[in-house]
């Protein structure tokens, strides 16, 4: 996934490239046509001038070739360019290739009519290793055609057509200046390097940054940030992180990035710095741990991701561990930080569209998309719609504030009887409703009695005591309600039936057998 991402945001960061110090890119150059990007291709235009050199060349050897030095001339110009068409193509350093081109330059020295001829060659073939590989290695491959040359000297006069003698002064004063040219092109490579891998990264934090953007999701986040992570280390060869979080005494893994040996599950929690704070790098003091996971000795230093609590990433490279990584790393741990707000942000405006802001209840919407949900399901259901009764007289007699308190203690009340996968609601004003999931009529109709009865109780608030009745309406929806017109639809009755025994006192219609779909009231006592 990190190599597609990589793939899919700068779509040159698949071209045969290695870093300064010698990591091969994965793809293969097209020596036929001239590539996108900066490195391949000065890679594509440092063969060609190594081609054209060598073919400017072959004339002088050419023309006082005989039976001897003809094949010679021949055989080192196939054996060079076969050499540095290969190495462009792989983009992979061979010992076995690099000792063949010493071979093929002795055997070119011997061939022209004055060794000095031989440098144009030699130093064109330099420029272009210099752009691949590592710089120990190319510093082994100057020393190496130096005494490629050199070996021919020896030889000189036993190659027909030349003196018995020849001046080595001349050919051996230029070996410092090939090592000297070398080391000129190699630093403006590895220049060049580091400006490509910094752009790779900048378009690769250009689209993470997008993605991130675009996403509420926490999961969705950390996946995006540890793909993030992934990229930026294929596009930095030799760079690694994990991501670890403090828990029990040590730094849990949470999350890889590169090349490692042995991934570790956890670490000893002394390996992230103390002193590490949001937005700062901090140089990791004890790294014996890390690089045993890595298989090697690294720089590492220590990000706090901002906005995530206990977390922290741990970046390390062979070596030398570059600035500019560093700040890219810290771009992404910003840009993990800000989707991570913005996605709090979303749950909180979510929560607070579906929430009334008085009581915490859920508000008509959210009981509306609740009863919605709800239908169609095999599990019983009933819907208790709660009307207080004499808040008005709260209201006017002891303020708003009072009547705002009394029905924060409604709403407690409401929570009390009810299970946690209910759903309380206050529609508006005065009015509530309960959804109870996985219902009975008898424990909705013991609910109802519950309800009126905790509610009517006498409350005492901070204006003085208070008190309300309460009349409860009973649904038992049938499967293809509608939970819009359950909720503006009619009020239920509130007047409960007189008992037929005639004795005067009230029975509440919830104790009586429901009819399916049908409203029932329960009102507390007069």
């Amino acid at each position: 996934m990190a190599q597609a991402l990589v793939r899919r945001i700068n779509p040159r960061a698949g071209e045969d490239e290695r870093d300064g110090e010698g990591g091969a890119r994965k793809g293969r150059g097209r020596p036929r046509h001239r590539p996108e990007g900066l490195v391949p291709r000065t890679r594509w235009l440092f063969l060609v001038f190594a081609v054209l050199a060598l073919l400017m060349s072959l004339p002088g050897p050419l023309a006082v070739a005989n039976p001897v030095t003809l094949p010679m001339v021949l055989g080192a110009s196939a054996a060079l360019l076969a050499s540095w068409v290969h190495a462009y193509r792989t983009g992979r350093e061979s010992m076995l290739r690099d000792a063949a081109d010493c071979v093929a330059i002795t055997a070119f020295t011997l061939s022209c009519p004055a060794p000095a001829m031989v440098f144009s060659v030699t130093f064109c073939s330099l420029w272009f290793h210099a752009v691949h590989g590592s710089t120990r290695r190319g510093v082994v491959r100057s020393a190496a055609y130096a005494a490629a040359v050199a070996a021919a000297l020896p030889l000189w006069g036993l190659v027909p057509g030349h003196e018995s003698t020849v001046h080595a002064a001349p050919v051996l004063g230029t070996a410092p200046v090939m090592l000297l040219t070398f080391a000129v092109v190699r630093v403006l490579a590895v220049g060049m390097f580091a400006r490509e891998r910094a752009a790779q990264r900048d378009a690769l934090l250009v689209g993470l940054g997008t993605q991130l953007l675009a996403t509420t999701d926490h999961a969705r986040i950390a996946e995006l940030a540890l793909t993030g992570s992934r990229a930026m280390c294929t596009a930095t060869p030799g760079l690694r992180s994990l991501a670890v979080r403090a828990h029990g005494g040590r730094a849990v893994v949470v999350g890889l990035a590169g090349a490692f040996e042995r991934a570790p599950g956890d670490l000893p929690a002394a390996v992230v710095p103390a002193c590490a704070g949001p937005g700062s790098a901090v140089p990791v003091l004890r790294t014996a741990e890390l690089d045993a996971a890595a298989g090697e000795p690294c720089r590492w230093v220590c990000l706090d991701l901002p906005e995530v609590e206990g977390v922290s990433v741990l970046v390390g490279a062979r070596d030398r561990l570059e600035p500019e990584v560093v700040v890219s790393y810290l771009s992404l741990a910003n840009q993990v930080a800000l989707a991570t707000r913005n996605a709090r942000v979303h749950e909180l405006l979510s929560a607070q569209a579906r929430t009334d802001a008085l009581t915490g209840l859920a508000n008509r919407a959210c009981f509306e998309d609740e009863l919605t949900r709800s239908a169609g399901g095999d599990e019983d259901r009933a819907v208790l719609f709660v009307d207080l009764d004499d808040f008005k007289a709260v209201n006017d007699g002891l303020g708003h504030a009072a009547g705002d308190e009394l029905l924060q203690h409604v709403a407690g009340r409401l929570r009390e009887v009810t299970r946690p996968g209910d759903v309380c609601a206050r529609l508006g004003g005065d009015e509530f409703a309960v959804l109870l999931r996985g219902a009975s009529a008898d424990r909705a109709a013991a609910v109802s009695r519950r309800i009126v009865e905790l509610v009517s109780a006498p409350v005492r608030l901070a204006a003085g005591p208070a008190r309300v009745g309460a009349s409860v309406g009973l649904a038992h929806p049938p499967e293809r309600w509608t939970p819009r017109s359950s909720c503006t639809g009619p009020t239920p009755p509130c007047t409960p039936p007189r008992a037929a025994a005639g004795d005067g006192s009230r029975r509440s219609a919830a104790e009586r057998p429901p009819a399916p779909g049908s409203r029932r009231a329960t009102r507390s006592p007069a």
